[in-house]
């Protein structure tokens, strides 16, 4: 079984700057959206957080994002 790393991000693999219970973390500033949220492959869900970096991805160009994401998933 694959150990699961909480600090990098599901999608890009960068590390996600989790600070879960921190008020200062950036994710209480910045709304992750659901859509994005939906993506993140089950064994992760709530156990690696996505990074910003991804979230303003995704919030730029949603379409390009899931396509970039695809593409990586059939690597």
């Amino acid at each position: 079984m694959k150990q699961i790393d909480d600090k990098k991000c599901p999608f890009c693999g960068k590390p996600n700057g989790c600070m879960a219970g921190d008020p200062s973390c950036w994710c209480n500033f910045e709304s992750v959206p659901t859509g994005l949220q939906a993506l993140v492959p089950a064994e992760l869900v709530m156990k690696s957080c996505i990074c910003r970096e991804c979230v303003l991805a995704w919030k730029a160009d949603e379409a390009g994002f899931r396509r970039r994401i695809d593409s990586t998933e059939s690597v």
